[in-house]
């Protein structure tokens, strides 16, 4: 017996361990349940605030929050590691954000300014990662920061340089910025955020094969793999989406009376082209963005209105709720889990003047180049605005949590790098980028009453659906018009329904030209 009650102990030991972790867990959701609370009401004032006292982006009171939360839960239970396991943040949490980002897009503005955002958001992404490497590499090499062997600066180069600009365009929002600002900024943040993924996945994998060496070879392999993954995206995500929406157009006209199922076919739809595009070697990112552009589009025509309506409240609300969370986590990491990271300081600030050199360097250029072929050139106002806004976040984060290295130092300082710039990018950027705006001349305030209806104010914001400054014909008939053209003729015909579009998309359309007017257009 005595025997027995011997080997019986350590598995008691083992099991009231993981009851004590279930608890602590529970614990730690009901905290973030709370604080999440405590943000939707903060938020709401956000919203309403009319006054330049209230430009504090949400995000950076989440990261405040988590800073909070994790001081406590450093001192009331003795955690040494990130507890959220990096998938939860891929597959549960970013698809919603990117989901919602495509299928809320004015689809107008984007392809206006379609050329420039993919130099901004597949050249940019690329500059910026190799320059940052470059630097970074250099640096080490001088001793003055810890020395990266190349293949692990460059990968640090990918993953920082995925821009987030969640506080800036709330901001923009709030400031009622230019509508071609707003629009360069949003799109190439969401395209920027697929290349980085795909830059870092090919550096990732030049590491796990031992190689640690970066020439001009693979350099241009690199680049050559960005361009055809990002094509195969798109594929993927036209091709399942036609096929869903095709589906939607033939069902029995009665599954129209069931929201909840055309509802969960649009969202399986969708996460079936993220995790196929992931599984296959895409970018599930920007096939999950072409995703919800596609279905905005044709989804919602076959849909009836009150399923088109609820589905559009449900994924803002999703995607709220899922960038609150992350940023929440993000603060929390900082202090409890600090212990997972190694904190080089000299690292820290030196690579965040190499990220802010790295970003002009991409910028001001590129703009410049897109001016060459643009009707309505880009002001180097926006020029210093679009720089400025080169936030880090969700995704930065969301990579850096899956960083391997051989040497596990230099993923520590990967780590901690990754989060000591997207906090600081947030809280001081994001706090400074409505001054900036007044001090260029870009910050011309919205005029509504604080004491309108949400759904008012939504309608006084989205009167313009042209994503930049007023299109010019040359605008119209490019891109945007071919666009227009095989949509009518082949395309809607098959997988939408044109006579319920314009009700299904934007249903409330015909009472907007009495509401008011409005340049800014909400992504």
């Amino acid at each position: 017996m005595e025997e027995g009650s011997m080997a019986m102990a350590p598995a008691e030991i083992m099991l009231d361990a993981v009851r004590a972790e279930e608890a602590w867990t529970g614990v730690e959701l009901l905290v973030c349940a709370v604080l999440q609370l405590l943000l939707v009401f903060l938020g709401y004032r956000l919203d309403r605030a009319t006054t330049h006292t209230m430009m504090i982006p949400e995000s950076a009171y989440a990261i405040v929050f988590g800073l909070c939360f994790g001081a406590v839960l450093k001192f009331c239970t003795p955690v040494d590691k990130i507890g959220l396991n990096p998938q939860v943040l891929f597959f549960g949490l970013l698809p919603p954000i990117i989901l919602e980002a495509g299928f809320s897009m004015k689809k107008r503005g984007f392809f206006t300014n379609f050329s420039t955002i993919l130099l901004l958001a597949i050249v940019g992404t690329l500059v910026a990662t190799f320059i940052t490497g470059g630097l970074l590499i250099w640096l080490g090499q001088l001793g003055l920061i810890t020395a990266l062997t190349p293949a692990e600066a460059y990968l640090y180069g990918s993953l920082i340089s995925a821009v987030d600009p969640v506080a800036t365009l709330s901001v923009f929002k709030k400031n009622d910025a230019p509508p071609m600002l707003f629009n360069l900024v949003f799109g190439e943040s969401v395209l920027n955020d697929g290349v980085a993924i795909v830059v870092f996945t090919l550096f990732q994998e030049f590491i796990r094969h031992g190689i640690s060496d970066v020439d001009h070879h693979a350099a241009f392999m690199v680049v050559l793999k960005v361009i055809a993954i990002g094509i195969g995206s798109v594929a993927l995500a036209a091709a399942v989406c036609f096929i869903s929406a095709f589906m939607l157009k033939i069902a029995d006209p009665m599954l129209q009376q069931y929201p909840h199922y055309e509802i969960s076919i649009v969202l399986l739809s969708a996460y079936i082209s993220y995790v196929v595009g992931d599984l296959a070697g895409l970018s599930g990112i920007v096939a999950l963005f072409f995703s919800g552009v596609l279905m905005s589009h044709y989804h919602l025509t076959n849909m009836s209105q009150e399923s088109a309506t609820a589905l559009k409240h449900l994924l803002s609300t999703l995607a709220f709720l899922a960038e609150n969370f992350i940023f929440l986590y993000l603060g929390v990491s900082v202090v409890a889990y600090s212990s997972s990271f190694k904190w080089d300081w000299r690292f820290l600030i030196l690579q965040l003047l190499v990220l802010l050199l790295a970003r002009a360097a991409n910028t001001f250029p590129l703009c410049a180049l897109a001016n060459l072929g643009r009707k309505d050139a880009i002001p180097f106002s926006h020029m210093v605005v679009i720089w400025f806004s080169g936030l880090r976040g969700a995704i930065a984060f969301a990579l850096a949590l899956n960083v391997y290295t051989p040497d596990e130092s230099h993923a520590g300082v990967i780590k901690s790098s990754t989060l000591f710039t997207v906090m600081f990018t947030t809280l001081v950027f994001g706090v400074s980028t409505g001054p900036l705006l007044t001090y260029v001349g870009l910050g011309k305030r919205n005029a509504s009453s604080p004491y309108l209806r949400p759904e008012a104010v939504k309608l006084l914001d989205e009167v313009h659906e042209c994503g930049g400054d007023p299109i010019s014909p040359t605008a119209e008939t490019g891109m945007h018009g071919i666009w227009n053209d095989v949509d009518a003729k082949y395309l809607m015909p098959v997988f939408g329904n044109q006579r319920h579009d314009s009700e299904s998309i934007h249903p409330t359309a015909a009472s907007r030209s009495s509401s008011g007017s409005s340049d800014y257009e909400r992504p």
